[in-house]
This record gives structure tokens, sequence and C-alpha cells, in this order.
């Protein structure tokens, strides 16, 4: 299990399992170490294969500050070799499909017979 003195700028940590609303495999660099104004230690990840369309919210490229009891959630990966493999075995990000995305309510139904409409009914 890895240790606060394990985690040094510029590693590579993997998410074994799913949580805070990241998937397991999930590969981030430790860009970011310190202390919060409580004196808790944090880390911050730059995710490197951050799958598109999975979003239920707007969010960023960076993890949310990460405590030492998130430690045990993660795997290190030694070398940027082992990051190519890795990537390239999930292979490339899943693009959403377009029956998956929701077209929003200004857009469906009936509107009024002499207002513009700028889509076709689907």
């Amino acid at each position: 299990m890895l240790t606060r003195l394990d985690i040094t700028k510029d590693i590579y940590l993997r998410w074994r399992t799913s949580r805070l609303g990241k998937p397991a495999g999930l590969i981030g660099t430790v860009c970011i170490l310190g202390t919060d104004q409580a004196g808790d230690w944090y880390f911050q990840l730059r995710y490197l294969n951050s799958p598109p369309g999975t979003r239920t919210r707007a969010s960023s490229q960076w993890s949310l500050n990460l405590h030492e009891n998130d430690l045990e959630h993660f795997d290190r990966i030694d070398t940027w070799d082992q990051v190519q493999k890795l990537l390239r075995e999930s292979g490339p990000p899943r693009k959403p499909r377009t029956e998956e995305m929701k077209i929003p309510a200004c857009f469906r139904g009936k509107g009024h017979p002499n207002q513009l409409r700028l889509f076709e009914d689907f």
C-alpha cells in the first residue's frame, strides 16, 4: 500500500477502484502536493485518460484534493512506458452515442405555430 512518503510530484498513479465519480483504471500524474488551512496533507492528480461523455456536470482534468486515506485506492506506475502500455490497452476514449445524448427541453415538443424552429422534430 502506498504511503504519504511514496508520493512525490510527477509520479503516475492509477485508480484501483471506482470512487468519487471516477472509473477504475483512470491514470493521473501527481501535480500538486501541499497542506490545506487545517494542516492536512493533500495531493492533486492531473488525469491522462479521462473518458469523455461520462460527466454528469462540469468537470476539469484535475482531481479534487485527495488525502492520505485515499492512497489505498491507488496503484503506483513506475515508468512512462508502463503508462503508455496501459493507455493503449484501455483503447481510444469512448465517444458518446447520439441516442445517449439528451435533447434540451426547449427543443422538444410542439412549439407555437408562428414560432421559428431552429431544429427539426426528432
